[in-house]
């Protein structure tokens, strides 16, 4: 009898915090929802870039907004309607994914904030299947090739040497551009303006990436610390030249 009791009791308990949970999912204010948060772009090779629009509604009772995106290096994101989305409206969210410098299975996250009340942030995820496209060794110059392997032997030359006694613009020419495009708009590594890529991280982040190189795209850690050319002083010049260039301008792209 008690425990009849007890489970009538729990019963009566969940009955009465559903109601709660559902007026937590649709109450007050703007919310949004994607038709699916992930995507797989299958096999994709390495020197194409690829789009893909998600599609969002707001099933809150304000206008809703995009106010901004979290992307990791390769991915930028752009709103393409910039415009409030009333209750009941629907928007679209475009990616783009550069799969430059990446190889194998690639998972890459892109957080978006809305002016939702509860300041939650929304994780869409790209997949891929990246595969490297050779290119043609030309007389005089090496395969591809990464990690710290780039900046020791033979391949130091190139990539380390030049960086002896040069700062902010003249360092990056010198070893920075040849994987990363004139000033910084994308080649064989991906661009480093993106407004997406840019805004959403700080200058210790970027310090950060250039310091210890990253694994996917794989990039060397150019700081004296890991092998590396640079010093600090050094570093941090070229991150002020990121801030100083600032997002490609669409004339740019």
């Amino acid at each position: 009898m008690h425990l009849k009791r007890i489970g009538t009791m729990a019963a009566t308990v969940l009955v009465l915090l559903l109601p709660l949970a559902v007026a937590e999912e649709t109450g007050t204010g703007p919310i949004i929802r994607f038709e699916k948060t992930a995507h797989d772009f299958g096999k994709l090779p390495s020197d194409s870039k690829v789009a893909f629009s998600w599609s969002f509604r707001n099933i809150g009772d304000a206008p809703l907004k995009i106010t901004g995106t979290r992307p990791q290096c390769g991915c930028t994101a752009t709103v393409q309607d910039d415009t409030l989305i009333p209750p009941g409206g629907s928007g679209s969210l475009e990616i783009t994914f550069d799969p430059a410098g990446l190889s194998g299975s690639i998972r890459k996250s892109l957080a978006v904030r809305t002016n939702e009340r509860s300041e939650r942030r929304t994780l869409l995820e790209i997949m891929a299947t990246v595969i490297p496209v050779e290119r043609k060794v030309e007389e005089g110059t090496h395969p591809p090739t990464a990690g710290q392997s780039l900046l020791i032997g033979s391949c130091a030359g190139c990539h380390a040497a030049p960086a002896a006694g040069r700062t902010g613009a003249d360092l990056y020419a010198a070893v920075c551009a040849m994987c990363h495009g004139e000033n910084a708009t994308g080649g064989l590594a991906p661009s480093l303006r993106e407004r997406d890529y840019l805004t959403s991280r700080d200058d210790v982040e970027l310090h950060g990436y250039i310091t210890y190189g990253s694994a996917n795209p794989k990039m060397p850690g150019f700081s004296a610390l890991m092998g590396g050319p640079l010093s600090e002083p050094q570093i941090d010049s070229l991150v002020e030249l990121l801030r100083t260039w600032g997002p490609l301008s669409s004339g740019e792209k």
